[in-house]
This record gives C-alpha cells, sequence and structure tokens, in this order.
C-alpha cells in the first residue's frame, strides 16, 4: 500500500463514522423552536373610570398576589395593559380598588379573561354598585 491509499483509506473510514454520528446529533437542532416570541401578544386592556369621590389605587389580584396597576382619579379614567402571562396563566383574576385616603376596598367578583379581550370596570360613588363588562 503506499502512502496516498493509506490516507484515502483512513479518510473513508472517518466519513463513514463520524458523518452519520453528527447527522445524528445534529437533527435534534431542526426540532427547536427559534422564536421565543409568542404568536398573539398575551395581553389585556384594563379600563378603569372612577366615579367615586376619592382617588382609587388599582390593582390586579390573582390568589394572594396582587400587582399594582396605578392610580384613577376622581371623575377619570385610565387604560392599563398588562401581560395576562405574569399575572394570571390561567386568565383568572380580581380587580382591586383602594380608595385613596379611606381604610376599605373593593374586590370586583373573580373573572376569566383570555388574550386580546378588554375589561371595563366602572366604579361608582357607592362601590357595591360599580359594574364589570369584558369586551372580546
Amino acid at each position: 500500500m503506499t502512502p496516498g491509499s493509506v490516507v484515502a483509506a483512513r479518510v473513508s473510514r472517518l466519513m463513514r463514522v463520524v458523518l452519520p454520528t453528527l447527522t445524528l446529533l445534529a437533527a435534534p437542532i431542526g426540532c427547536i423552536k427559534h422564536s421565543v416570541i409568542p404568536d398573539e401578544p398575551d395581553v389585556i386592556t384594563i379600563s378603569v373610570s372612577n366615579s367615586n369621590p376619592l382617588d382609587m389605587t388599582v390593582y390586579v389580584v390573582n390568589q394572594s398576589m396582587r400587582q399594582r396597576l396605578g392610580t384613577v382619579s376622581t371623575a377619570s379614567t385610565q387604560r392599563f395593559t398588562i401581560s395576562l402571562h405574569q399575572i394570571s396563566p390561567t386568565g383568572e383574576l380580581q380587580l382591586l380598588a383602594d380608595p385613596v385616603g379611606s381604610r376599605r376596598t373593593f374586590t370586583s367578583e373573580p373573572i376569566h379573561v383570555f388574550a386580546g379581550q378588554a375589561v371595563e370596570w366602572i366604579l361608582q360613588a357607592d362601590l357595591r354598585q360599580s359594574t364589570l363588562t369584558i369586551r372580546s
């Protein structure tokens, strides 16, 4: 055997062993989802209209966790856009109004929302008469 044929045989054997192994190792890479951005945004819009004589600090509540959305002044409306995934992956939540200067809070009934929906909460002078609407 000549030195050139020995090298050719080794390269040939190497290609028969290494190439299929590399192919098997690289195949799962094609199965990985490359995008971490979801197809649809998981946001909801919460609109709070305050007809109460006190300014309100508004929170979204999921189980025992509450996240402050912001303050809504008397006789005004504020819109809040939040990521549903950060608040409640299941979409179940409650809204809580905390009147500034008062010890009493008001919590909405539990609601179930989906990405893209809009929630409208109208706070009345008597908070027990407040209304909550979910729109698609």
